[in-house]
């Protein structure tokens, strides 16, 4: 497909409650958006960096500039693009995962729409459902965190991912599995902990 136009939107986006992981708290999010247009459709990506480089050396400010000053014009030199062809074509980029990531998806998204082929029948999906699930940050105390866990069972989410940092691992992670033992669980220390 021939692109047409690459546009990136930031948004910040309030949080319903603080979210904490073992790098910090946020309760905003900054967000950043690809839209990406072609002859046939619109696609979007988003990029997933943070606002500051604390989990990664990649931030949204400076993924939203390697994407206008350095991914972006690699993709326009193309004579046609696809979702495959993103990757080969940004390759001499170092670095910026997620800022690459970003365009591939907004890449994926459009050539997928101006086909009309859905992303799970494009990966090969046999399924037309998936358990969703919910990231969980750090709260106050233990059992503020197995009420929180209940109250988005009670939602419908069967599958929750606690986010863990050294000193608060154990002891959460227990007694949820204690008080949930059929629940599928996941931790996530954002790189939290070292060998040493």
């Amino acid at each position: 497909m021939r692109l047409l136009a690459l546009e990136l939107r930031r948004v910040r986006m309030p949080l319903v409650t603080p979210f904490r992981t073992s790098f910090g708290t946020e309760s905003v999010r900054d967000i950043l958006l690809v839209r990406a247009e072609s002859e046939g459709a619109v696609g979007w990506g988003e990029c997933v960096a943070s606002e500051e480089p604390l989990y990664s050396s990649e931030y949204t400010e400076g993924a939203q500039q390697v994407i206008r000053h350095h991914l972006a014009p690699r993709l326009f030199a193309l004579d046609r693009v696809s979702a495959a062809a993103v990757g080969p074509a940004l390759a001499a980029v170092k670095g910026n995962p997620m800022a690459k990531a970003a365009l591939e998806m907004a890449v994926l998204d459009a050539e997928l729409r101006s086909t009309g082929t859905s992303l799970a029948d494009h990966l090969g999906g046999v399924r037309r459902r998936v358990e969703v699930g919910v990231s969980v940050g750090i709260t106050a105390s233990v059992a503020d965190l197995v009420e929180a866990v209940a109250g988005w069972l009670d939602r419908g989410y069967r599958r929750v991912k606690l986010k863990i940092e050294p000193g608060w691992d154990v002891e959460p992670v227990r007694a949820v599995r204690e008080r949930f033992p059929d629940l599928l669980l996941q931790v996530d220390a954002n790189a939290a902990y070292t060998l040493a």
